[in-house]
Parts: C-alpha cells; sequence; structure tokens
C-alpha cells in the first residue's frame, strides 16, 4: 500500500504517465525493475514535477480493447534527466528526439491482477472526466487535487482486495499441505496412476474448520510447541498446519468435522511424524511422549 509518508511529502503532485504496451514492453518493465524511467513528451511539466512526486502508470489499451488502465503506481526518485539509454523493453525504436526522463521507485503494481480499468474510471461518477479519458493521446498527465484524492482511494481499495486474494490463496495452499500429509496414511496415495482427488472426494476438509480450529488452538504446535511467528516473524504470523486426530482411514462415510475435539494445530515436522507409519497413525500424546522420551534419553 502507498505509504501515508509519500502522501505529506512537500512536493505532492499527482500524474498519470501512460506507455503503449504495442511499443513497450511495459508490464514486464515494472515487474522486472524497482526503478524506473518513464519519458516526458509533455516537457511544459517539465518544472512542475518533484521528487517525491505520485505517480500512477497506465497502461493503454494497444491493441487489445478494454485491457488499458492503471496497472501501478511509483514516487519521483529525483531530477529530470536527458539521454538516457534506450530501454531493452522497445518493441518499436524509440522516438530519437532528445527528452527528459523521470526517475520513479514502483511501489505497487496489479499487472496480472485487478487493476483499476479504464472502463471503471469511465463509470465512475467523478473520475470519468479524467483527461486521459477525454484526451487519450499524451504520456504525461497532471491529476488535480479532487481526482487526486478519488485515485489515491481508489487505488487503496484495490491494493486492499489484492491483499486478500493473497491471503485467500495462502490459506489454500495450507490447507492442501494438511490434506496431502494426511492422505499419506492411504495406500492408494503411493501408487501411481490413482486418482488422489479420491480423498477430496470423500473427505471435505472446509476452510472455515480451519480457521475455527485456529481461533481455538492457536497456531503453536502442539506437539513440540514450536509457534512459526516466534522464529520467523511477520514471515511466520499465523501459519501453522492443522491435524485430524482421528484417522481419516477409519472413516467410512463423510464426517462432520468439530474444530474443537477433531481438529489440533501443530507443525509441518510434526504433522509428517504423525503420519510417518500410516498404518499405525500416532496420537498428539503419542508423539510428544516420543520426543519427551528423546530428550531426556
Amino acid at each position: 500500500m502507498i505509504s501515508e509518508q509519500s502522501q505529506t511529502r512537500k512536493h505532492q503532485n499527482t500524474w498519470i504517465f501512460q506507455g503503449n504496451p504495442d511499443d513497450f514492453k511495459i508490464d514486464q518493465y515494472i515487474s522486472e525493475n524497482n526503478e524506473i524511467w518513464w519519458s516526458l513528451n509533455q516537457q511544459h511539466f517539465l518544472d512542475q514535477i518533484s521528487e517525491g512526486d505520485l505517480v500512477y502508470i497506465w497502461r493503454s489499451d494497444g491493441k487489445k480493447r478494454g485491457t488499458g488502465g492503471i496497472i501501478a503506481t511509483g514516487i519521483v526518485n529525483g531530477e529530470p534527466s536527458l539521454n538516457i539509454s534506450p530501454s531493452k523493453y522497445w518493441l518499436k525504436k524509440p522516438d530519437e528526439n532528445e527528452k527528459f526522463h523521470i526517475p520513479i521507485i514502483v511501489e505497487n503494481h496489479l499487472i496480472n491482477e485487478n487493476y483499476i480499468r479504464r472502463t471503471a474510471l469511465k463509470e465512475h461518477p467523478k473520475l470519468n472526466d479524467l483527461l486521459i479519458l477525454r484526451m487519450a493521446n499524451n504520456t504525461n498527465y497532471l491529476v488535480n487535487d479532487e481526482h487526486a484524492n478519488l485515485l489515491y482511494k481508489l487505488w487503496e481499495k484495490y491494493i486492499k482486495l489484492h491483499t486478500k486474494q493473497i491471503r485467500r490463496d495462502e490459506l489454500k495452499d495450507t490447507v492442501r499441505n494438511d490434506l496431502e500429509a494426511d492422505k499419506a496414511q492411504f495406500d492408494f496415495y503411493y501408487k501411481d496412476g490413482e486418482a488422489k482427488s479420491y480423498y477430496g472426494n470423500r473427505y471435505e476438509r472446509k476452510a472455515k474448520n480451519r480457521l475455527r480450529a485456529i481461533e481455538i488452538h492457536g497456531t503453536t504446535c502442539a506437539v513440540c510447541r514450536f509457534n512459526f511467528e516466534d522464529v520467523y516473524g511477520e514471515l511466520g504470523k499465523d501459519f501453522i498446519e492443522i491435524h485430524h486426530k482421528h484417522p481419516l482411514s477409519t472413516l467410512e462415510t463423510a464426517t462432520e468435522i468439530d474444530p474443537r475435539t477433531d481438529l489440533v494445530p501443530v507443525c509441518s515436522n510434526c504433522h509428517r511424524m504423525l503420519h510417518r507409519d500410516r498404518d499405525n497413525v500416532l496420537s498428539v500424546e503419542e508423539l510428544r511422549d516420543m520426543i519427551k522420551r528423546k530428550v531426556f534419553i
């Protein structure tokens, strides 16, 4: 998300800088570089652009109608410069006329995600009269204060939605890891060519059960007391695997799960050890006792 600091800098003009994907590999350029340079074709803005200004990067439709819109934000990171070396990202020979380029630090991008589409802005009650929507041929646009405030709030909303989607995807991956550990107790899991969807069809564990189990039991391993956040900091926050206390191979039919009594948080190592012998899945208490005996030998 754009930092509050960037919103309170001394020079706070807001800009839209446009690029054509038919002429320039704009997506690749932004995704592969933290610092970028953008040409200043409207050179009457030269004296108005200052370090700390906020820039929205606009990808035009090009030949793909309906794909244009705001895909990234950045902060002007220095003075305009002449004679920047031609970029390798050009798809056609760039204009050789001498022009200034603006250094920009990329803060966020939604290149392959739910970016702010041109079509959405045209339907916005107040942003539908952005100059770039009425006169689309320029490279550089100075955004007035009202539009700047609205764009900032809209972009912040899109970033929050993107962050929530990432968390949902991470939850799906973690649940998938939980399932893989439990599936290991079935013979078919180790046979080539078997349909591994069998497990999911018979014993579906809903994500809400996993979240409820974490609410009840926390994120510390019930066996060894390992906590990912304690060791890895923010990276490990809210991360833990969830173990089904009753071996799923003993269930004959789909069974309603009670997160309070049937599910328990365990670290990745302990989860694998619980299922190491698929014919004799250990209980949490048994594995905990094994660790204690090993420690005190």
